[in-house]
């Protein structure tokens, strides 16, 4: 029992010094990465706001070539020929 006591004295001394050494360490690896996190979230919302901004444009462009009756633009719902199929024409 004699050769564990100085080990376990050991630990019971350095942990109180350990600890108080690594708690800044780890409190400014959480620290970071909460902030990674916020600034990753803010910059997906940003580019899910401009690719909405985008499909909300050309939803808005299409609308308007419809109205228009334009032919350089689909009409919302026609299908799209296949390449390598004949189109009947009337």
């Amino acid at each position: 029992m004699l050769p564990v006591l100085p080990v376990f004295l050991v630990g019971a001394v350095s942990a109180p010094l350990i600890k108080k050494a690594i708690r800044p360490v780890v409190r400014g690896t959480i620290k970071t990465s909460v902030k990674l996190a916020v600034d990753v979230k803010r910059a997906a919302h940003e580019i899910n706001e401009d690719i909405s901004d985008i499909a909300a444009e050309a939803s808005a462009e299409a609308f308007a070539a419809d109205v228009r009756g334009d032919a350089d633009v689909p009409r919302q719902g026609a299908k799209k020929p296949r390449a390598g199929k004949a189109v009947a024409t009337d």
